[in-house]
């Protein structure tokens, strides 16, 4: 399994963010990198998955609270995106991971 770095992303926070790319970001900031087959994975020696891509990471991120789209006067909700860094990073690898799973799991049962 091939596994890539990935480089900061393109896309400020100023303006809303796809789910990808606020998964981006959170990889990004753990260095964490993604596998050949869309994984996220941790660890350089020892490597855990994290997720099965950056989409389902952002997507949890948003749920959790890790991330949030303030919402702009008038608009759709859909303003500019936060990383919430203190909540993201008071979080292990490990529960970061356990919360994706639940959340895949939680997200297939409905």
């Amino acid at each position: 399994m091939t596994i890539k770095d990935l480089d900061a992303p393109a896309r400020s926070f100023r303006w809303w963010l796809s789910e990808e790319e606020v998964g981006h970001t959170l990889a990004h900031h753990r260095g964490w990198r993604v596998a050949d087959n869309g994984n996220v994975m941790a660890g350089k020696i020892v490597k855990k998955r994290i997720a099965s891509s950056l989409v389902e990471l952002g997507t949890v991120a948003l749920s959790c609270g890790w991330a949030m789209r303030a919402p702009a006067p008038r608009s759709d909700g859909s303003g500019p995106t936060h990383v919430m860094w203190g909540v993201f990073d008071a979080r292990s690898d490990a529960e970061v991971a356990a919360q994706v799973k639940l959340s895949s799991a939680q997200n297939t049962a409905h």
